[in-house]
């Protein structure tokens, strides 16, 4: 890594430390928008991260992309899942968007600070399983008009615009008919029941939304029906949830160590940290984080130049191994630092909390190990199936 390119991951790291982690507890605590931190990555230019330089934006390299993302996951998982999902939207606007779209969306980014939301989850469809949508958009007026129904719909009442994954004129065959719409959040027709009571990942609110013949303008649309699955874009969701989910783990693990140092306990007046068993444990954790870290940057570093078939076996790898290190590193560490690790004043259990509910995102574990296995046997290893197309195209 350069060292302007290091200088952008140190910003990242002192805006995590500074300024994110003080207010993280109270995000949690009465489950609203991280607005105030996502002013403060506005202010260093982060929220730019994905837009070309020409747009003036920070034009990141992948592999610099994901060191912010896991930097910011230090300080707040929700900042940085968040933040993630805007800067993928970015991506779509950069590799689908016209260049009058890239004009005004970028700018409003750059300039405003404006965040973009993505929406794609249904109450009756399991992205795990099939990439289809039941909300429509159909023309209507001037413009076109959506209808339909989005879960986990992240940053709702927080974000500025919001992508709308929906199916053009009601199609099946989403590789013709899964159409993007850029939507404003003040569009009439959207209605939310405001509830997101979760476990984890408080802080995204992401509550259920409706639309009801919702109006978006016809330089709304982002990119021509199904243009969206053909540019390797979908795949980084995935790659940016890797780093959130190692950030989470290994600030919770910076957490036990520092703790188990500090903590004397009687009658022996020592460390916990001089516990055998405790030293076990770190050591087993540092080797599991060191290892998924390791898939992460290979697989960011492979990225730039992969092509749509790659990315999505190096994306899965890395989730996959960010997933299942990060449920262990954060259930251990609340055992490591002992009852008081159950309390809400202390970091651990939020982290836990923060991983378990953000591992659930697809793919799941099962499609993700299905996905890896088809690659290595020399098969279809899309990271999804895609409504109305052949699963067995290309093998």
């Amino acid at each position: 890594m350069t060292a302007t390119r290091r200088a952008v991951v140190e910003t990242a790291e002192r805006l995590a430390r500074e300024t994110l982690a003080p207010r993280a507890p109270l995000y949690d605590d009465q489950a609203r928008n991280p607005i105030e931190s996502w002013r403060a990555l506005w202010r260093e230019g982060l929220l730019a991260g994905t837009i070309p330089t020409a747009y003036g934006g920070l034009g990141l390299d992948t592999s610099t992309y994901i060191g912010v993302i896991r930097a910011v996951a230090h300080g707040c998982a929700n900042t940085a899942m968040t933040v993630h999902m805007h800067s993928t939207v970015m991506r779509f606007i950069d590799s689908v968007g016209t260049a009058a779209q890239k004009r005004r969306y970028f700018d409003e980014v750059v300039r405003h600070g404006k965040l973009f939301g993505s929406w794609g989850s249904e109450p009756a469809v399991s992205l795990s399983r099939t990439l289809f949508m039941e909300t429509v958009i159909r023309q209507g007026g001037a413009g076109y008009v959506v209808d339909g129904v989005k879960h986990f719909c992240t940053m709702a009442l927080g974000a500025s615009y919001y992508m709308v994954w929906c199916a053009l004129d009601g199609g099946t065959d989403m590789a013709k008919s899964l159409q993007l719409a850029l939507v404003p959040a003040d569009a009439p027709g959207i209605t939310t029941d405001g509830k997101w009571d979760t476990l984890g990942m408080r802080a995204t609110f992401s509550p259920s939304v409706t639309f009801t013949g919702v109006p978006v303008p016809a330089d709304g649309m982002l990119g021509d029906p199904g243009a969206s699955l053909r540019v390797g874009v979908i795949e980084s969701f995935a790659l940016g949830y890797a780093a959130v989910y190692l950030g989470i783990a290994e600030s919770a693990l910076a957490f036990a160590m520092d703790y188990a140092k500090k903590r004397i306990v009687k009658p022996e007046n020592i460390a916990v940290a001089m516990d055998p068993t405790v030293q076990r444990h770190v050591g087993e954790l540092v080797a599991y984080l060191d290892a998924a870290a390791l898939v992460l940057a290979d697989s960011a570093s492979r990225w730039d130049a992969a092509d749509l078939v790659e990315r999505g076996p190096l994306a899965n790898r890395a989730k996959y191994l960010a997933t299942e290190v990060g449920l262990q590193v954060t259930s251990k560490v609340i055992q490591v630092v002992g009852g008081r690790g159950a309390y809400k004043d202390y970091p651990a259990e939020r982290a836990f909390r923060d991983l378990r509910t953000c591992t659930l995102m697809p793919p799941t574990v099962d499609r993700m190990l299905e996905a890896i296995g088809k690659s290595a046997l020399g098969l279809d290893a899309a990271m999804f199936n895609v409504a109305g197309t052949n699963p067995d195209a290309g093998r």
